[in-house]
């Protein structure tokens, strides 16, 4: 059996510019700090969760209380709805990627999980605004783990667990560079998706990367699942 595991921003929906936006705004109002400048890359843990005790380490030296980060979620889940409502298309999936998701899942060889650096709440909104519940998927998330490995091990033990250890491959489509470094460590194959089509993950090593997901059958092909 071989497990595919996704990434959401960026990968399966197209809305890193949006989810960037609303983090920033969202770390103003709970914080009052300007991170607009930021580059995510230059992180230890590129999470939700991950983000947030970093940048209040830096610029507080301490780490966030139990209530400043629910008060984070809360105003960043609550602009990221308003966009929503404001306009849709900023909310679309990256092409194919509801349906490649579903062919998947069909297949009797394959098992499907998602595991995403971004907090819950916001990852089942922009999977629900391109059709797909999480519910229905092994799903991990920044809410329970700060590291990208902990959350994809997660998802990768939710799914041997539904499976009874049956898992002999596991394979992750992500866009980011720190899901390709989160794979090099971990030992997992990596499929790039360069949805900006800006090369980066071919700069950095990647070897197998796709634009987008609109030819299900020769993905499925390219990646020799028996």
């Amino acid at each position: 059996m071989t497990a595919t595991i996704f990434d959401i921003d960026g990968t399966l929906t197209d809305t890193v510019k949006v989810d960037d936006k609303c983090f920033i705004r969202a770390f103003e109002n709970v914080f009052g700090i300007n991170i607009s400048n930021q580059n995510w890359s230059e992180f230890k843990n590129v999470t939700d969760w991950g983000i947030t005790e970093e940048i209040i380490l830096k610029k507080r030296n301490r780490i966030p209380t139990d209530l400043e980060y629910k008060k984070m979620i809360s105003e960043f889940i609550r602009i990221l709805k308003k966009e929503f409502q404001v306009d849709k298309s900023q909310f679309n999936e990256v092409i194919g990627a509801s349906e490649f998701v579903q062919f998947l899942k069909q297949k009797s060889n394959l098992a499907v999980g998602i595991a995403t650096g971004g907090w819950e709440k916001s990852a089942i909104l922009k999977l629900k605004s391109i059709g797909i519940e999480s519910s229905e998927f092994a799903f991990s998330n920044s809410d329970r783990f700060k590291k990208r490995e902990d959350i994809l091990s997660d998802t990768i033990q939710r799914l041997k667990e539904k499976l009874d250890n049956k898992i002999e491959r596991i394979i992750y489509f992500g866009d980011g560079t720190w899901d390709f470094l989160t794979c090099k460590k971990m030992g997992i194959e990596f499929i790039g998706i360069d949805n900006q089509r800006n090369n980066k993950l071919k700069n950095i090593g990647a070897k197998i990367i796709f634009k987008d997901f609109k030819q299900p059958e020769f993905i499925y092909e390219r990646l020799k699942i028996e």
